[in-house]
């Protein structure tokens, strides 16, 4: 197994040489696009979760509208009828 010393100087050897092979423009491009890719999946996962609240509201509103025109709808029936006069 190695030890940390030899994992740290290959990792410091392997930044070097990407380093070396990335122009300043090249590593902007590239953080470019990785950013550009973070936020699309970022906000796909947002948006994604707020669909799922949304949909989880209208049918919790649904439920408490079915229920309350039941209510209505009973006490409606209790209500004594006038007779016509």
């Amino acid at each position: 197994m190695m030890d940390k010393q030899t994992i740290s100087s290959y990792v410091a050897s392997i930044a070097t040489a990407a380093g070396g092979f990335l122009s300043l423009n090249d590593a902007a491009l590239v953080l470019g696009i990785v950013f550009a890719a973070l936020t699309y999946w970022v906000t796909r996962r947002t948006q994604r979760n707020k669909m799922k609240i949304d949909i989880e509201k209208r049918k919790e509103d649904a439920e408490f509208h079915k229920a309350r025109m039941a209510s209505i709808t009973e006490r409606e029936c209790m209500l004594p009828t006038h007779p016509e006069q």
